[in-house]
């Protein structure tokens, strides 16, 4: 049964609520009274039944895991897992997933009362980062639903390390932030338990013993050094021309492609020998994707023609300008210069010697608000 304590924490500061009580106390002028036996009938304008019912549709905070054949390990695991009381990726993804009849409102509502709850899954690894500097995001497939991205700290890099796309993991986290269409949830403060039916510490005491092997391999043939000559060569003023059979564009379940402003600007930048017109031909295998990259609000605003638009500095100078929905105003506007945001947008316009690249349908993600300076 849903306590009234459970109910109170679905409120969010702002909410419309209809409630009833009994008259207990006159205060003063600041504080007209105070009510006791309360209870609160709606949220919203939707009942706390109605909410509650929403909430309990196929979930359950203590759910026993379920396994299927793709993603389960070995018979004790699952007897041992299933002695816990864990929250389903099944249940949760029909809440909050795309075939929810949930409103996206609601569902922001309700994952306010699942944020930071604690979860023991098993899926397989669709794809690690989205870039060569971007190693700390992995992403998950389950059997059922979008996928989830489980979000790492540096100290975890080397447990990033051990894992290979298509690894079946056992892992465990946090609920961080609900996203919707093809990519589900992120998780946070994540620990990988076993990858395929080994635990981390069994694969990392193979290692160990392997690499101790090889150490102390005995080895008493004396190699013959061959000193290569040194070569000299003048650096050629031919462009150097990235042929289309050359390029493979990755690109994940959720519809980002896995490429880095680095990467990309080494294609189309300033420094880039290639004409513009080979540049143009190029642009054409990546106009239109989706991409997730980090930078420094420059400038944002809201003009009458040019619509909500800010400006990024992922390495140096402006070189994003990303354009936003009317919808994203108080999102973009409530940033500010400085503040550091992971955001998504959709790849138009290639950068010129002095324009910078344009993104269209942009979305923020993540802001990391810049430290307050001192006068």
């Amino acid at each position: 049964m849903m306590t009234k304590k459970n109910i109170v924490k679905m409120i969010n500061k702002g909410d419309r609520i209809t409630y009833t009580g009994k008259l207990s106390s006159l205060l003063d002028r600041n504080l007209l009274f105070k009510l006791e036996n309360a209870n609160i009938e709606t949220i919203n304008d939707t009942t706390t039944d109605e909410l509650v019912s929403n909430m309990r549709e196929g979930i359950s905070i203590y759910s026993p895991p379920s396994y299927n054949s793709e993603t389960s390990a070995d018979p004790g695991l699952k007897e041992s897992l299933e002695e816990k009381n864990i929250l389903t990726f099944e249940g949760l993804n029909k809440v909050f997933g795309k075939n929810s009849s949930i409103s996206q409102t609601r569902k922001e509502e309700l994952w306010n009362y699942y944020r930071e709850k604690d979860i023991e899954w098993q899926g397989v690894v669709s794809y690690k980062g989205l870039g060569r500097n971007d190693w700390s995001r992995v992403g998950i497939r389950h059997n059922v639903g979008p996928n989830v991205e489980l979000r790492f700290d540096e100290d975890d890099k080397n447990l990033i390390e051990m894992v290979k796309k298509e690894d079946k993991i056992t892992y465990t986290g946090k609920l961080a932030e609900l996203f919707g269409r093809n990519l589900l949830c992120s998780i946070e403060d994540v620990d990988i338990k076993m990858i395929g039916d080994k635990t981390i510490a069994e694969i990392e005491k193979a290692v160990s013993a392997s690499a101790q092997a090889e150490s102390g391999t005995d080895n008493t043939t004396d190699a013959e050094v061959i000193k290569e000559p040194e070569i000299i060569m003048e650096e050629s003023m031919v462009p150097e021309v990235t042929k289309r059979e050359d390029i493979e564009i990755i690109e994940t379940v959720d519809g980002l492609i896995e490429i880095s402003f680095e990467e990309l600007d080494a294609l189309f930048g300033k420094k880039n020998r290639m004409t513009e017109s080979q540049k143009d031909r190029l642009w054409k295998e990546y106009k239109d994707k989706y991409i997730r990259w980090t930078g420094e609000v420059i400038s944002r605003g809201k003009g009458r023609v040019s619509g909500l638009r800010m400006g990024i500095k992922n390495t140096e100078g402006t070189d994003v300008e990303l354009v936003f929905a009317d919808d994203k105003e108080d999102l973009v506007l409530g940033t500010d210069k400085g503040d550091k945001i992971t955001y998504t947008g959709k790849l138009i316009t290639r950068r010129g010697y002095i324009l910078p690249y344009k993104l269209e349908d942009g979305n923020i993600e993540n802001v990391l608000k810049a430290p307050e300076t001192t006068e």
